[in-house]
């Protein structure tokens, strides 16, 4: 990706993405398929098949990379969408990056949202007795109760954009 108007377009979408997942919790269809289609058809105009290969090759690392977290219940489907569409604009390299950083970013706002709501004590005393069931070989997931803080739904999609803008930075 090296056009400029593809960062311009980019930022655009995930200040939308941003907008909708903070007010909604949800991320729109049409801004993730409007997205993967112009990544596609940019990258394909500028490089021919290397570029078209590159952006959908991105678009599969997204997915991939998200896509076992929304089976698990983890991620919106919206979150795992717009991953792909990121990795479309980017390519696969730099949306693997996007991807790592986004998980980084996504723990950090979960704890801070976590904090912000009182119950960082509630989780360390959850993980705690995971801890200890680990040192006593049955290791088990202990779900945060529904009235917890930590079982609450945070809007993904500023984890994306900080991710997928920390990706465009490194590769400046």
């Amino acid at each position: 990706m090296e056009t400029t108007w593809m960062c311009i377009l980019l930022t655009m979408a995930l200040t939308v993405a941003l907008i909708t997942d903070y007010s909604t919790h949800r991320i729109p269809n049409w801004l993730t398929l409007g997205l993967l289609v112009a990544a596609v058809i940019a990258q394909g105009l500028a490089d021919q098949w290397s570029g078209l290969l590159s952006a959908l090759a991105g678009a599969c690392v997204g997915l991939l990379c998200f896509l076992p977290l929304h089976i698990f219940g983890a991620m919106g489907a919206g979150d795992v969408k717009l991953m792909g569409a990121v990795g479309a604009v980017l390519g696969p390299q730099p949306a693997l990056i996007a991807v790592l950083a986004t998980l980084v970013f996504g723990g950090v706002i979960a704890l801070v949202f976590i904090g912000l709501k009182g119950g960082l004590g509630q989780m360390a005393r959850r993980y705690a007795r995971m801890a200890t069931l680990v040192a006593q070989r049955q290791p088990a997931y202990l779900a945060p109760a529904s009235a917890e803080p930590a079982a609450q739904r945070i809007p993904y999609a500023l984890a994306i954009a900080s991710g997928a803008l920390f990706a465009l930075w490194s590769l400046a």
